[in-house]
């Protein structure tokens, strides 16, 4: 998936106002909440076909770190 699809469908599945970077701190959102964790992961599982383990999320805090944690292999620019 190319990066830039990647952040506008992750901007739309956190119902963001702010455009998303990879540099983005996903815990400084306002958005981001217990209920959209759960949707990220199931947009992870959805669009990549992998499950991140729930334990790997509090290790996660940029855009950076949950694009690694799904494997950048699954990323172009």
């Amino acid at each position: 998936m190319k990066t830039s699809v990647f952040l506008e469908k992750l901007q739309e599945e956190l119902e963001e106002d702010e455009t998303l970077t990879v540099e983005t701190n996903l815990k400084s959102l306002e958005s981001y909440d217990s209920i959209s964790l759960l949707s990220v992961i199931a947009f992870v599982d959805e669009n990549f076909n992998k499950k991140v383990d729930t334990k790997h999320f509090k290790d996660i805090e940029t855009v950076s770190d949950l694009m690694n944690a799904i494997g950048k292999e699954n990323f172009e620019d």
